[in-house]
């Protein structure tokens, strides 16, 4: 499915930035600049699709895939839930195209315009969550845990983009050291579950990088 976004979200870029306050007029001239020719060269899309949870003793698979979300953090983030949906969001390729041109051309605009990138698939992914939450009525969802993410093993990756097709639907490919192609990609899961759950949002005390996080020692969260 086709993502419209018009305006990427400001306050999520400038972290990616390493921002802690609002850049001089110069700087947020460029990266007005360096947005509006993102949103031009971006075809934003996602695909997802929802399984049911299978359980067996500790081990998670999904209805109609022959391979486990291994992992505790994994197991974890599912907990209470009946349902997954696996969920790829991309930039596309001509985002990578972009990005390579300014990477020769114009250092800053490339660390900029990779920071928007970076914020605008986060966007593009929280699209998706949403079109799941209208599309599955009665149901709330847990935030997307995304592949290699924790101890969820990037090795996931191949099987959860073969599990939504999306090599052929939106041209997400991931390479063999498990890289996602286009390079603005996610590929991860949301646990779709009734009623409320306790402990359904991010933590930083749950992370296992908090201790190294560049978004904490900014004093900000990811």
């Amino acid at each position: 499915m086709t993502s419209e976004i018009t305006q990427i979200n400001r306050a999520e870029a400038l972290r990616y930035m390493g921002y802690t306050h609002e850049p001089d007029e110069r700087i947020s001239a460029v990266i007005d600049q360096c947005e509006q020719e993102l949103l031009k060269e971006a075809r934003p899309q996602f695909v997802w699709r929802v399984f049911n949870i299978q359980r067996s003793g500790r081990e998670i698979f999904l209805s109609d895939c022959d391979f486990e979300l291994e992992g505790h953090d994994i197991a974890e983030h599912l907990r209470g839930c009946d349902k997954a949906a696996v969920v790829c969001s991309t930039l596309s390729s001509s985002a990578d195209r972009f990005l390579k041109k300014l990477d020769v051309s114009d250092s800053m605009k490339a660390l900029i315009t990779d920071a928007l990138a970076n914020a605008m698939v986060e966007q593009v992914n929280e699209e998706a969550r949403q079109d799941i939450i209208n599309n599955m009525p009665g149901y709330a969802t847990t935030w997307c845990y995304g592949a290699g993410y924790g101890d969820f093993p990037i090795e996931c990756a191949p099987l959860l983009i073969a599990s939504v097709d999306a090599v052929r639907k939106i041209g997400v490919c991931c390479t063999a050291t498990h890289m996602l192609t286009p390079r603005k990609t996610i590929i991860g899961v949301i646990g779709l579950f009734r009623g409320e759950l306790d402990k359904k949002r991010r933590s930083c005390e749950d992370c296992s990088l908090k201790e190294t996080c560049k978004f904490r020692a900014y004093g900000t969260r990811c």
